[in-house]
């Protein structure tokens, strides 16, 4: 049995490499630089598994405090791994110019303001309309205001919000965890992961806002407050699409008539949110950028990239146009199947239908980013399943795209990363007796 001095100075020692990779990422790391990259999230994971595994409900508090400090490392970086960050700033300075960004392309956009050559220059989508609801919007209209003269200033005033949704996603997830009778150690899956802590507070996605809200809605669903929790979920779609996905189960946790009630309040929450910035050219315009997800855009697929390669096999030609939708068509009957199968009594069983339900979706998908599996993060800590956990490690191999000059992927690296997670999933699904426990556990 180890010593507490030992564990003692083994923690110290994951802590402080876990410090030094950080900074490195947030400060001084290429996204060419593929194999620094790849070096330092496998240190970072191993000190993650490591702090997790040895955490104990007495250390709790503190690890969380940690955490949090973690995230405010990047506070004063530029994003090193996306370039994202140019189009948020974007719709923020035409949203302070009263233009609508869902009005025009970039290209389309005659004004002028700050850093806009640098902004336009710098944009991965200047071809196509924003594709950014609400409440994101919102986030990049204060970036505008508060800092409208400097690209960093933008970035910090976006990333102090989404620390704050992060860091009220620290403090409410063991209280659910606790609520719902389950370890809330459990918590730290999700709040040391290295790839949520990077790729929210460094690389500015906002998967941090729209958790923060869902996890406030499911913890007001537990308080059986369903109206309450009916317009943080909005909120939370309002802010990225996903959530609108796992509405489906509403229907097995509730009664039929309350669960009416709920969608009821959801819709007209979620479409109040869109009025400032809705016109006749909104809804076209939206679902214009939206279909390009289906049909367009191509990046670390998994069973997207054997159609295609079965596609050219048989018509010479890529089949995105007809593959994509379809296997959109088949990831939402899926979804319906996985949420509506039956009704749920534990809270364990609502987290784990939605958990397979989206990774049924991306395992479909035509795109999927590593911050994708930041959600799929989330959903797990309140569930048996790790599989995540390893999906959000190995997505990292995606990254080896940008080290060179064409774009080009790597598919042997995006074989490895589904052959493990995949098989880890099947592992995992085989050990487990039901997939969708009715009885809550403590783990």
């Amino acid at each position: 049995m180890q010593s507490t001095s030992t564990i003692f100075s083994k923690t110290t020692f994951a802590l402080s490499t876990a410090v030094a990779c950080l900074f490195y990422i947030g400060y001084e790391l290429n996204r060419e630089n593929f194999y620094a990259l790849l070096t330092c999230f496998s240190i970072l994971f191993v000190a993650y598994y490591f702090l997790v595994k040895s955490a104990k409900t007495e250390s709790l508090n503190q690890l969380l405090v940690i955490a949090a400090l973690f995230r405010l490392f990047f506070l004063f970086s530029i994003p090193s791994l996306s370039d994202d960050y140019y189009r948020f700033i974007w719709d923020g300075q035409l949203l302070a110019n009263d233009i609508n960004p869902f009005d025009y392309l970039p290209s389309e956009v005659t004004i002028d303001f700050p850093n806009k050559a640098e902004l336009l220059a710098g944009m991965n989508s200047p071809n196509y309309y924003t594709v950014y609801p609400p409440i994101a919007q919102i986030v990049y209209l204060f970036s505008a205001w508060l800092s409208p003269n400097s690209i960093l200033g933008s970035v910090m005033v976006m990333r102090t919000i989404i620390i704050a949704a992060e860091i009220g996603i620290l403090l409410l997830l063991p209280k659910l965890l606790r609520l719902i009778n389950m370890n809330p150690v459990n918590s730290l899956w999700y709040a040391l992961n290295p790839l949520v802590i990077v790729e929210l507070s460094g690389n500015l996605h906002f998967e941090g806002i729209v958790l923060f809200f869902f996890l406030l809605a499911v913890y007001l669903l537990a308080l059986n407050k369903e109206k309450l929790s009916a317009v943080a979920w909005a909120f939370a779609a309002a802010t990225k699409l996903i959530p609108i996905f796992f509405l489906p189960i509403i229907l097995r946790k509730l009664s039929i008539k309350k669960a009416i009630a709920f969608y009821f309040i959801f819709g007209a929450a979620f479409i109040v949110l869109w009025i400032p910035l809705y016109n006749s050219t909104l809804l076209p315009h939206f679902l214009e950028s939206v279909s390009l997800y289906s049909k367009t855009f191509e990046f670390n697929a998994s069973v997207y990239y054997l159609v295609r390669a079965i596609g050219y096999q048989v018509t010479d030609y890529n089949i995105i146009q007809t593959a994509g939708p379809w296997l959109a068509r088949i990831a939402y009957v899926g979804i319906l199947v996985l949420l509506l199968k039956k009704k749920i009594i534990s809270w364990q069983g609502f987290f784990t239908a939605i958990l397979f339900a989206l990774s049924w979706y991306y395992l479909l998908a035509l795109i999927v980013h590593p911050w994708y599996s930041i959600t799929l993060v989330f959903l797990a800590v309140f569930t048996r399943f790790h599989f995540p956990m390893v999906w959000s490690f190995l997505a990292v191999l995606s990254y080896w795209a940008y080290s060179n000059p064409a774009f080009q992927e790597n598919f042997w690296l995006i074989g490895l990363e589904y052959t493990v997670v995949i098989g880890f999933m099947v592992w995992e699904v085989v050990k487990t007796p039901t997939i969708l426990d009715s009885n809550p556990i403590k783990t």
